[in-house]
């Protein structure tokens, strides 16, 4: 019996009716609003941002007082209202999960942007990661490189700039723009980045709602 309320919670969760779920999107949804929060910093991990930004991640793993901290499961249903952040931020975070998971992460973080908001995103690019990592075209070359790119890292799937796209714009966002590191029209999104060691790995996109 237990075995089954705990199926039908998951499932309910899934689907974004289990009462817990409502009441976090309740009291997340009345804190953004409250403090004028438009900002949302996805898979934060120890990197907080502040003047505005709420950071999100499943754990807190670094505390900070002056900075405002939101814990979620970013590969479910987003605790957040829609159309609500003009300016998300995301790095070394969509290299962590499945392709699966990031297409649910891409569509949460799209349904909670306003339209015309930016979505920016920064993670190890296949390309790079192939020209890194996989030196050579035979077993003992893919086994290092999948050490070294997945498992030493914890690294799941990379995405190229051209399934990215293919991803956003099936997704709906309307604008797909690849940048370089720290560079951005948008004022809040220039030199956010931080992974400055990885400039030539990275791939840094916005993606416009």
């Amino acid at each position: 019996m237990k075995t089954m309320k705990k199926k039908l919670k998951a499932v309910m969760h899934r689907f974004g009716s289990d009462p817990d779920y409502l009441s976090l999107r309740k009291e997340y949804t009345g804190i953004l609003r409250k403090l004028n929060i438009t900002k949302a910093h996805y898979g934060s991990g120890s990197h907080l941002l502040g003047n505005g930004w709420v950071n999100i991640d499943r754990k807190p793993t670094y505390k900070d007082a002056t900075k405002l901290y939101m814990s979620a499961d970013l590969i479910s249903n987003h605790p957040f209202p829609s159309d609500h952040f003009r300016f998300a931020f995301a790095e070394d975070f969509l290299e962590h999960l499945t392709q699966d998971e990031s297409l649910i992460f891409l569509s949460e973080a799209f349904r909670c942007l306003q339209t015309g908001g930016v979505l920016r995103l920064s993670f190890p690019g296949l390309k790079g990661v192939l020209r890194k990592h996989y030196r050579s075209s035979d077993y003992e070359g893919a086994s290092t490189g999948r050490e070294k790119a997945f498992t030493r890292w914890g690294h799941k799937h990379f995405y190229c700039e051209e399934s990215l796209a293919v991803v956003a714009r099936h997704l709906g966002f309307s604008d797909v723009k690849f940048v370089q590191y720290g560079i951005s029209v948008h004022k809040e999104l220039r030199n956010i980045d931080y992974r400055a060691d990885q400039r030539d790995l990275n791939i840094h996109a916005e993606l416009t709602k």
